[in-house]
């Protein structure tokens, strides 16, 4: 199995973005402020993360989140990968890795990072369906993502892309047809960003006059539990689904609705495991009241779902007296078996 990358995160808010897109405020999410991040504040923030004590942390991959890393000025971007090149070439780090938007991944962009070991770009589609993109005031079009990805796989890049399930105009339809389009571009992995409504953003503003009405956790839930299945069954690996908890997130009044939780990931685990055990039971016909489900040790939490939610719900939906869960170390992952019926 490949080994995850211990990632050192390097924030540049808003840098590089020719606007502002309805539904972001990386200051809010994030909880770093706008303004220029300098080469020296970019050396002291990586070496600060070197310093923590990481078990097994190699590989080590610096990264350049939260801007459009390519839509950068030449002479900036150039100096803070300078910087992080440097962690390369001294062994302290395997390579360099960002985010960008798509509209700005060209033949010419991507020659000038020649120099320096950039091993994975994201590139943040959001949608594929171009109504929802210019509702969004995303100033690209779902033909630029395609573009974009076929020309950093080209260069043999590790190549990522972002989601957004629930932005203004989306339709059930659309999203999982967002799901297809980037499932046809074959990335090396996927995010999965439910769209919720944060302060000081134009979304916020058309939530509270009613313009806009974000996705319910619950729907949020099963659409993500579509697409990763989908994802999935392309063998595209879906690295994160729901934005990650940070403490900027978590204080009062910043995400103002929509579908945040900060165990979002687990809830659409959780829901696929439900649906598994459910057509497993369903295909056993048996009249006995206690059962066994056995799974792979990793998945006994999202067999067993949030709270013991999943038990809950098939207890009562089988009308069972009893529900066991059996680790099996021998089963794969994501497997579910009836180990037994009494």
């Amino acid at each position: 199995m490949k080994q995850k990358p211990f990632i050192i995160p390097v924030f540049i808010p808003h840098m590089g973005c020719p606007h502002r897109c309805v539904f972001c405020d990386q200051t809010s999410i994030t909880g770093h402020k706008d303004g220029s991040v300098s080469p020296q504040q970019v050396r002291e923030q990586i070496a600060e993360f070197l310093s923590f004590e990481v078990r097994h942390r190699e590989p080590v991959e610096v990264a350049f989140y939260g801007g459009n890393f390519l839509g950068l000025p030449t002479s900036y971007r150039e100096s803070i990968l300078d910087v992080a090149q440097g962690f390369v070439e001294d062994g302290k780090a395997s390579g360099i890795r960002f985010s960008t938007r798509p509209d700005t991944v060209t033949g010419e962009s991507l020659k000038s990072l020649a120099r320096y070991t950039v091993r994975v770009v994201e590139v943040g589609a959001q949608s594929m369906d171009d109504a929802v993109l210019s509702l969004s005031r995303r100033g690209h079009t779902a033909d630029d993502t395609k573009k974009a990805v076929a020309e950093l796989k080209s260069c043999g890049l590790s190549t990522g892309v972002q989601i957004m399930p629930g932005l203004p105009g989306d339709t059930l339809e659309s999203m999982l047809e967002t799901g297809r389009s980037v499932a046809e571009l074959n990335p090396d992995f996927v995010r999965i960003y439910p769209t919720v409504v944060v302060k000081n953003t134009i979304l916020e503003r058309w939530y509270r006059s009613g313009q806009f009405k974000p996705l319910a956790l619950a729907d949020a839930v099963e659409i993500t539990r579509q697409l990763y299945l989908l994802f999935q069954t392309r063998g595209i690996s879906v690295i994160r689904m729901g934005l990650q908890t940070t403490g900027s997130l978590q204080e009062p009044g910043v995400v103002v609705a929509g579908p945040f939780h900060p165990a979002f990931g687990h809830l659409v685990h959780s829901a696929v495991f439900l649906d598994r055990a459910a057509k497993a039971l369903e295909r056993e016909k048996t009249e006995s009241k206690t059962v066994t489900l056995s799974v792979h040790p990793n998945d006994v939490p999202k067999l067993k779902g949030l709270k013991g939610e999943n038990i809950r719900q098939l207890v009562l939906r089988f009308h069972l007296e009893d529900l066991h869960v059996l680790p099996d170390p021998a089963l794969p992952q994501n497997v579910l078996r009836v180990a037994d019926v009494s």
